[in-house]
């Protein structure tokens, strides 16, 4: 009966997240590899949001746009997340205000516009570990920073190992209030 009313809450608040998001944005679905123009790649994380610039049958020209350091892109210029790392000689281009804009082509179907195929494993992912001694806050209700600092402090108790923190933390960080996913409010 536990995990029935436990599934249920996670069913709904994913509901309500994903009406209101901004239809029209899309994200990738898993690390992916952006293939350049001139043959150089870029390797995408699961969560960023992509700009489809044209569709090409089975694959899509898309525009991802972050902060550069390095070979490094990420999605603020306080590095809080990793969209991409970079093949040396990717073609990257300045956009105003210091960032960059990633072009290149893709698999239409590691993109999606649904939120639930992007972070509905790691939604539950994250009942399932940061609710066995507490109730797990709403993400969105604190920003990147303030995700380091709580997961570092549950991080022991939960017992994950490496793989399993960087998941979550990945989430957690897109899905807070400074993260990818831009929810109404």
């Amino acid at each position: 009966m536990k995990t029935i009313i436990r599934n249920t809450i996670i069913l709904l608040a994913l509901l309500g997240s994903l009406f209101q998001v901004n239809a029209s944005q899309n994200f990738i679905y898993q690390d992916s590899v952006l293939k350049g123009d001139n043959g150089k790649t870029a390797k995408i994380f699961v969560g960023v949001p992509v700009t489809i610039k044209k569709e090409m049958g089975k694959n899509v020209k898309v525009s991802i746009k972050g902060y550069m350091f390095g070979d490094e892109v990420y999605s603020s210029k306080t590095k809080e997340l990793l969209v991409a790392k970079v093949q040396k000689g990717f073609n990257v281009n300045k956009t105003e205000k210091n960032e960059v804009e990633l072009i290149g082509t893709l698999s239409k179907e590691l993109t999606s516009s649904d939120l639930l195929d992007v972070w509905g494993e790691h939604e539950e992912f994250y009942f399932e570990m940061c609710t066995q001694c507490h109730a797990g806050p709403e993400v969105n209700h604190h920003t990147m920073m303030e995700w380091e600092a709580v997961f570092g402090t549950m991080r022991g108790f939960a017992k994950l190992d490496e793989e399993e923190a960087s998941y979550l933390l990945r989430y957690l960080k897109a899905n807070a209030s400074d993260g990818f996913i831009k929810v109404k409010h």
